[in-house]
């Protein structure tokens, strides 16, 4: 009788597909910053005034650092790998006061008092994504809903303005690189309205 050679064989493949199972490392998370303007800050305009930026807020679905998308049909999806390198709210208010300083109307941006003549922002990132949702139209989106007011507010005053800035940036593809890079094209153009807002508003009390 001949011998089954089936059985042996059998065990070798086996053998060989759990030690290429054991052996195959996970996917490394990608950790992404956001970039951050370039060059020296330069001097501050005649009528520049101190800006108080308290920590930036952000919208619940988005605190934490994994990157959300938008996938269409109401449904959102977090990528598990690919996240920010940090929490939303310290890069987003890192980013903006980097900005601030470089518009012409401010002189200086701090996290206390500002006295009347200057401003205090309140900033809410409303939208930080990835839009997948148009089939052949991906996109970053953010958005940031911006309240300014004169002097050190107290809680019940009023702001001098209220304004939401969105931006929506098409995609060369679906990947979390490609998402971020879009946020950071599209903050200095928000940061550039936001500063001329700032400009606009009236000075004193």
């Amino acid at each position: 009788m001949r011998p089954d050679l089936r059985r042996p064989l059998a065990a070798l493949t086996l053998a060989a597909a759990v030690s290429g199972c054991a052996s195959r490392q996970p996917l490394a998370v990608q950790r992404f910053m956001l970039a951050m303007p370039d060059g020296p800050i330069p001097e501050p305009g005649p009528a520049a005034r101190l800006v108080a930026l308290p920590p930036v807020r952000v919208s619940p679905l988005y605190l934490d650092p994994s990157l959300v998308y938008h996938v269409g049909g109401g449904r959102v999806e977090t990528d598990p790998y690919a996240s920010l390198a940090a929490a939303p709210r310290f890069l987003m208010t890192s980013a903006i006061r980097a900005y601030l300083l470089r518009q012409p109307g401010v002189k200086n941006v701090v996290q206390g008092f500002v006295g009347p003549n200057g401003l205090t922002l309140d900033v809410v990132v409303q939208e930080l994504s990835g839009d997948f949702s148009r089939p052949g139209e991906p996109a970053g989106v953010l958005s940031l809903e911006v309240a300014f007011y004169r002097g050190d507010p107290v809680p019940g005053t009023a702001p001098l303005l209220r304004k939401v800035y969105t931006r929506r940036e098409a995609l060369p593809g679906r990947t979390a690189a490609a998402v971020v890079a879009a946020w950071g094209r599209v903050l200095p153009s928000i940061m550039a309205e936001l500063g001329a807002d700032l400009a606009s508003l009236p000075t004193g009390s």
